[in-house]
């Protein structure tokens, strides 16, 4: 939509990974009326996903009070501890730590219908044009990296502990909550885009069409799917 001319290729997670973790007095989404959620910054990628679950569950943004933290997720989570804020929104593990400390996770990925391409593969439209077979091997390692995910939990598992640094209780919660963010063949639906594209208009605060055609490739994926018989 700005600058360098390039295309998203395929989507590895179509939902944010965060999850609404709120104090233990607060146990569902409605509680959080009049309430104050942390997040590290106003537009981040936190309170974006904060907002996507709140909306998705019910509850008018106007009904809740952001509260910008400026820290990062361990800080956030000492400052919900002390009683500072009465929500927070982080990935994992950071629900599954907190849920052991008594507080309670009220929404995630699972409860979006629509989602916004958290991270995908792009490229420039140039490398699209003259090297279309060698981005097709990268979007074809991509595609058998995610199916790899959805199919072998057991395998994925000790790839966390190791490469994370995690312990295997806290690597088997954490792929039961991630899960859900990732595609499953490194598509997505069109109106996952149309929100992105809706969220970018709004932060630059312009009001000028963008068709799908503009931000994405999918020509490339579709064969990629079809070869490995996803299609």
């Amino acid at each position: 939509m700005q600058g360098m001319p390039f295309k998203i290729l395929a989507v590895l997670t179509d939902k944010p990974l965060h999850h609404i973790v709120a104090r233990p007095e607060i146990k569902t989404i409605a509680d959080l009326r009049g309430k104050r959620i942390g997040a590290q910054r106003i537009g981040g990628s936190d309170q974006l996903a904060a907002e996507a679950i709140l909306q998705a569950k019910g509850l008018d943004l106007k009904e809740v009070q952001f509260v910008t933290l400026g820290a990062d997720e361990p800080v956030r989570a000492e400052m919900l501890r002390k009683g500072l804020v009465d929500a927070i929104c982080v990935a994992p593990p950071g629900p599954n730590r907190l849920a052991r400390e008594g507080f309670n996770v009220l929404g995630g990925p699972k409860d979006l219908k629509i989602g916004s391409p958290i991270s995908a593969v792009a490229a420039t439209d140039s490398r699209i044009k003259n090297s279309r077979d060698e981005t097709k091997k990268v979007l074809r390692a991509v595609v058998r990296g995610l199916r790899f995910i959805h199919e072998r939990k057991e395998e994925v598992i000790p790839i966390m502990v190791k490469w994370l640094n995690q312990t295997p209780d806290v690597a088997r919660d954490s792929y039961d909550l991630i899960l859900p963010s990732f595609s499953p063949d490194g598509g997505t639906v069109d109106k996952t885009f149309e929100f992105a594209i809706d969220a970018r208009k709004a932060t630059v605060k312009s009001d000028k069409p963008i068709p799908l055609s503009q931000v994405r490739d999918i020509s490339l994926l579709r064969e990629v799917q079809k070869e490995l018989r996803l299609q």
